[in-house]
């Protein structure tokens, strides 16, 4: 009876081992990934390849200005992304056209004779609807001329005071209507200042910050080479973007002797070559959600939204 119970602990023990395995397998290994770019005055090309567990998933891709190609595999076999929606579009357009000249067929048999008729028909419909508008339009005015006339100037003030107060109503609701509008649009930039200005909102957005930037940096490219041709017509603007690109070297620890860029200060160009190559782990990844998560300042602000 021992022997069962330890063989059937050794079996759970066993699958729970495997499963761990499996976990870490999945969290840790790594994902693999290689960008090739390149671009001129009139085409571009892009070739993207990802691969994990040995390639047995894996992401490969070709976008250019006359195709775009997406393929992906999951042990070897290919599930296509971009070549069906390719394929149904032609189709679509083949069953348009056939309705277009289905009609086109029956408009053309239809005898002229018909047509004619038809025609006449709706000409002099029209000229009975307009000539029975033209009488009714006589039948009223009539009667407004006679209710004019018999109207006397103590009316006619009347009908002034009344038209002058409805206008003072609409005006005072009017008025009445913006000053709520003003109170709830003040009311909102109040408690956005609040929600802006709290001690919890700032340490949330440092916390966020700098968990987002740890990301990015994990899953930033280990190896980049660049040869690219920038410059804009306006000389300040080019200075600027060549400060960002800088900036963003020193903030992602780019070596800047592996990309080449020549700028030009007189004219709008924008042409080069890159590749990239890099890694990132899933875990990693997860811890990162996790902490960002489960972070009090940012669960908070998380509720207080939801």
């Amino acid at each position: 009876m021992i022997h069962i119970l330890l063989m059937i602990l050794k079996i759970i023990g066993i699958i729970l081992l495997a499963i761990l395995a499996i976990c870490l397998l999945i969290l840790f290994f790594p994902v693999t990934y290689q960008v090739r770019g390149q671009l001129n005055e009139n085409n571009y090309r892009v070739s993207v390849r990802c691969g994990w567990l040995f390639h047995l998933i894996h992401f490969g891709g070709k976008f250019t200005n006359q195709e775009h190609k997406a393929c992906f595999r999951i042990l070897g076999i290919p599930i296509n992304l971009l070549k069906e929606k390719n394929k149904k579009e032609p189709k679509e357009k083949k069953r348009s056209d056939n309705k277009v000249k289905k009609e086109v067929l029956k408009v053309d048999e239809q005898p002229q004779d018909n047509i004619s008729n038809e025609k006449t028909e709706q000409i002099q419909q029209g000229k009975s609807n307009y000539q029975e508008e033209e009488q009714h339009e006589k039948e009223n005015s009539k009667p407004d001329e006679i209710i004019e006339d018999k109207k006397t100037p103590i009316d006619k003030i009347k009908d002034l005071i009344r038209t002058v107060h409805e206008w003072i109503q609409k005006v005072a609701a009017f008025l009445k209507n913006a000053l709520k509008n003003l109170k709830a649009t003040y009311n909102k930039a109040k408690e956005f200042k609040a929600f802006v200005t709290a001690n919890t909102t700032k340490e949330a957005y440092r916390y966020g910050k700098e968990i987002v930037l740890k990301a990015i940096k994990h899953i930033f490219p280990r190896k980049i080479r660049a040869d690219i041709q920038l410059g804009f017509e306006e000389p300040d603007i080019t200075g600027k973007v060549l400060g960002y690109i800088a900036m963003l070297f020193a903030a992602f620890h780019i070596n800047p002797k592996k990309i080449s860029i020549e700028p030009y200060f007189d004219k709008n160009v924008i042409k080069g070559n890159i590749k990239m190559k890099g890694h990132f782990l899933i875990g990693v990844l997860l811890i990162y959600v996790l902490k960002f998560y489960f972070k009090k300042e940012i669960h908070d602000i998380i509720k207080k939204f939801s």
